[in-house]
């Protein structure tokens, strides 16, 4: 029997489906561009690359690359370069908390999803039912769908990546393994406890994945054989959207050169008894009012007279603080984050003691500053940050002052920390 021809309405019939299932192959095809620009910018080549840049950490060892889906992988390395996270780090709390799965949903703890953060108020999670949570704070819609989701892997692994690095205090890319596991007690609430060897299983596995941090165990960092050779793809994000001055554990810093004028702080960051009102540069009130929120501080001093008249003080530079709580740990986390250390508290600059854009962290060890312990009366205890300037000591605009001077220009931390 002859097969008939198709009939012009057939034929028209025909060519319309075959134009709505081109129409929708390229409706997906334009989702899935969109949801990895979303995460990797306009660097879509970024995310897409197999490699550890510089930004984000090393490049994925062989026990990297078989234990991590390759779709994960790419997420891990892209929050790494975007929030400047040790990805092999960010991996391995990844696996520690859900072997790189979905683990959808309330755990029944208050944490979900593939990195189980803190999302259900008045939980054990998140104790508090009044303060945000962690996922309220700190999540992200990193796929551009519209939807802040803890249990989509995107939107987690770069939400977890902010908790780490703005709440936990995780060092930037380069940290030693000293910080970082430090970071992995503070994201867990334990170093270790009756379920788990946290930390030391956070890092053994961060090691394993291609993590080479300063102090790491001795017989630990993978035999360089094991690690694949890097790929370099030019013109990927390093994070931030300023130029970089330096990077340092707080944010990217860059070198701010307007408004050179005196702006008042919100009365949220200022000590009970101090004010009515406390002026800062403008440059650096962003700045000031992220670091009093983040390590619960605040301020008693910015732009005053009284202080060392070639210092930062009178500039508007300089910040005296103390805590919001009483609680002078959470001061020592500040000046640590800072650059303080305890060999070189005497001094308190920089390089050696004050990381940028600090020129100078003064606390214990430095005369008539410290907590309590360390400053007693009629030493008031209190920290003092220092801001580098061109007006500063050792720049080309310092000199004794009693009044504001504006500096020409003042390194603070860029977009990506005041809006942390």
């Amino acid at each position: 029997m002859s097969r008939r021809a198709p009939s012009a309405f057939e034929r028209r019939g025909m060519r319309l489906a075959l134009l709505v299932a081109l129409a929708s192959l390229l409706v997906i095809v334009a989702s899935v561009v969109a949801i990895m620009l979303a995460i990797g910018g306009s660097d879509l080549d970024c995310l897409g690359a197999d490699s550890g840049s510089s930004a984000g950490g090393a490049a994925p060892s062989r026990t990297a690359r078989r234990d991590i889906p390759p779709d994960r992988l790419r997420l891990y390395q892209a929050a790494g370069r975007r929030y400047r996270i040790d990805w092999a780090f960010l991996a391995s709390i990844g696996a520690q908390e859900c072997d790189h799965g979905m683990c959808r949903g309330d755990n029944g703890y208050g944490c979900a999803g593939p990195m189980q953060i803190a999302m259900r108020r008045g939980s054990p999670c998140s104790p508090s039912t009044s303060e945000l949570t962690e996922w309220e704070r700190w999540g992200v819609d990193a796929d551009g769908d519209g939807d802040k989701d803890v249990n989509d892997p995107a939107d987690a692994i770069f939400g977890a990546a902010r908790v780490l690095r703005f709440s936990k205090d995780a060092p930037a890319t380069g940290g030693s393994y000293a910080e970082y596991r430090e970071a992995a007690c503070r994201y867990y609430g334990a170093c270790a406890d009756g379920v788990a060897n946290y930390a030391d299983q956070v890092m053994a596995r961060a090691v394993a994945y291609g993590f080479h941090g300063d102090g790491s165990p001795a017989g630990a960092r993978p035999d360089r054989s094991d690690v694949q050779p890097e790929l370099v793809s030019g013109g990927c994000s390093q994070g931030g959207e300023t130029p970089p001055v330096g990077g340092v554990d707080l944010g990217p810093v860059v070198r701010a050169r307007a408004p050179r004028r005196l702006a008042p702080l919100p009365a949220s960051v200022i000590a009970p008894g101090f004010g009515p009102s406390i002026s800062c540069d403008a440059r650096i009130v962003g700045n000031v009012v992220a670091l009093m929120r983040r390590y619960k501080q605040r301020v008693t001093a910015c732009q005053e007279s009284g202080h060392a008249a070639s210092g930062e003080h009178p500039i508007g530079a300089g910040l005296d603080i103390v805590p919001a709580d009483g609680d002078w740990t959470n001061t020592m986390r500040l000046a640590r984050a800072a650059g303080w250390k305890e060999s070189c508290a005497a001094s308190g600059v920089a390089p050696a003691c004050a990381r940028a854009p600090f020129r100078g962290v003064f606390y214990n060890g430095y005369p008539s500053h410290g907590d309590p312990a360390h400053c007693s009366y009629p030493c008031p205890p209190h920290l003092h940050l220092s801001w580098n300037t061109s007006a500063s000591p050792g720049g080309p605009e310092n000199a004794p002052r009693t009044s504001y001077f504006p500096p020409s220009w003042i390194d603070v931390f860029g977009p990506e920390r005041d809006n942390g």
